[in-house]
């Protein structure tokens, strides 16, 4: 399992890097759930894991970025992911307003042919409606997409508010047996990481919980983000 850590700024990156993050998100943490981050803002951070990357040649980092809550046109979405692509982020997060809704199949359809890899993002509110899990997920495994993660759009709860985990143990088992990379996230906290750790995601995401004042707009705090990995390498041990 790993940790996935939500990052608006190259000084943020760096205490991530620091504090031994594999999964690093671009999100602009100030808007909405899954807003996109600047791409000259991205361009600077995936830089600086480049630079860390060159310098650490064992070490695997993958960089994930979001597009939006949602998209004003199909031309827009391509351009949002092309150019994401086009600084070497390796992930791109599609909120449910735009992997769900039929005008933007085609497009995306170009993307999972030519292997990039996609994440849809499903909301609290989906699992708890799906009368077929394993279903709706068959669905996305089919079409090619690499992962599948929940993620809260209001930050105020935190996950394990909204879903009990019973019905999280089943998201995770259902995905994972389709090959489906999936995570859990949603103004988690540090309080949340070993119940959910137990489900055995693929990854776990966190911002607000790292955050001065638990606000996910403010700055992380790089004694939090060093206590989450610190509870991860004791996990892995164990």
């Amino acid at each position: 399992m790993q940790v996935l850590v939500s990052v608006s700024s190259v000084p943020e990156v760096q205490i991530v890097l620091s504090a031994d993050v594999r999964l690093i998100d671009l999100k602009d943490t100030s808007h909405g759930a899954l807003a996109a981050l600047d791409l000259k803002l991205s361009q600077s951070i995936v830089e600086t894991v480049n630079t860390y990357r060159n310098c650490n040649p064992g070490i695997e980092i993958t960089v994930s970025a979001t597009i939006g809550d949602d998209c004003a046109s199909v031309v827009l979405l391509d351009e949002l992911i092309q150019s994401r692509l086009a600084i070497g982020v390796d992930v791109i997060k599609l909120p449910e307003a735009i992997w769900a809704n039929a005008n933007y199949k085609v497009a995306i359809n170009k993307f999972l042919s030519q292997q990039v890899k996609l994440i849809a993002v499903l909301s609290p509110a989906t699992l708890l409606k799906q009368s077929s899990m394993k279903d709706s997920l068959s669905s996305l495994a089919e079409d090619g997409y690499w992962g599948v993660m929940v993620d809260t759009i209001r930050k105020s709860m935190p996950l394990t508010a909204l879903v009990n985990l019973d019905m999280l143990n089943s998201f995770v088992y259902s995905a994972k047996s389709l090959n489906l990379y999936v995570g859990l996230a949603g103004g988690l906290s540090l309080e949340q990481f070993d119940q959910l750790a137990e489900l055995s995601p693929d990854y776990l995401g966190f911002r607000s919980g790292l955050c001065i004042n638990e606000q996910r707009g403010q700055p992380l705090i790089a004694e939090k983000v060093q206590g989450l990995t610190t509870k991860l390498s004791q996990i892995c041990c164990l």
